[in-house]
C-alpha cells in the first residue's frame, strides 16, 4: 500500500489523506459556525490552527501574504473579527494594543509573562477553576470562565538569574 505524500517545506512530508481531513474538518467547522468555507477563511483558519503562538493579525498578514499574495491585512482583520464573534478564535490580551488571537478550540486560559509578553496556553486540568454563577449584577448571564494568570516565564527567570 503506498501513500501519496505531498512535499511541505516547513513540516516535510504530509501525506494527502491527511491534508484533505483537516481541510473537510476545517469546512465542517465554518459551516458549524454559520460561515461560508471561502478561500480566505480557510486558509486563515488553517494558519490558527498550527500557530499556537498566540500571533497579530500583523503576524498571520506576514506569514501568509508570499504564498497569498491576494491576501490583504484588511480581509485578515475582518475574518478575525468574525472568527472571534462566531467562537471560531478568542481574542487573547498581551502586550501592546495590537489584536492577538487564540485558535486553539480546547477550552484552556493563559499566563502572560510581564517582562517579555509571550503568551502560554495553561491546560484546565492543571488548576480548579471556580463553579461561575449564573447572573452577575445587571443580569449579566455569565456564559463561561477564564483566567489569565500573571507569570514571568522561565527564559525571563533564567536572564535575571531567578530560577527556582
Amino acid at each position: 500500500v503506498s501513500l501519496l505524500l505531498r512535499t511541505n517545506s516547513e513540516f516535510g512530508m504530509i501525506p494527502i489523506q491527511e491534508e484533505c481531513r483537516s481541510m473537510s474538518e476545517r469546512v465542517a467547522r465554518l459551516h458549524r459556525a454559520g460561515l461560508k468555507a471561502t478561500g480566505p477563511r480557510m486558509v486563515i483558519l488553517s494558519a490558527l490552527e498550527q500557530d499556537h503562538g498566540h500571533p497579530t493579525a500583523e503576524q498571520l498578514y506576514e506569514r501568509l501574504r508570499q504564498d497569498h499574495p491576494s491576501l490583504s491585512l484588511s480581509t485578515i482583520y475582518q475574518t478575525l473579527d468574525v472568527f472571534i464573534r462566531t467562537g471560531l478564535c478568542r481574542r487573547v490580551s498581551g502586550p501592546g494594543d495590537r489584536l492577538r488571537v487564540d485558535g486553539t478550540p480546547q477550552d484552556h486560559d493563559h499566563a502572560v509573562c510581564r517582562l517579555c509578553g509571550v503568551i502560554f496556553d495553561v491546560d484546565r486540568d492543571q488548576v480548579q477553576l471556580p463553579v461561575p454563577p449564573g447572573y452577575l449584577s445587571n443580569g449579566l448571564m455569565v456564559t463561561g470562565i477564564r483566567f489569565e494568570y500573571e507569570v514571568i516565564c522561565r527564559a525571563c527567570q533564567e536572564a535575571a538569574g531567578r530560577v527556582g
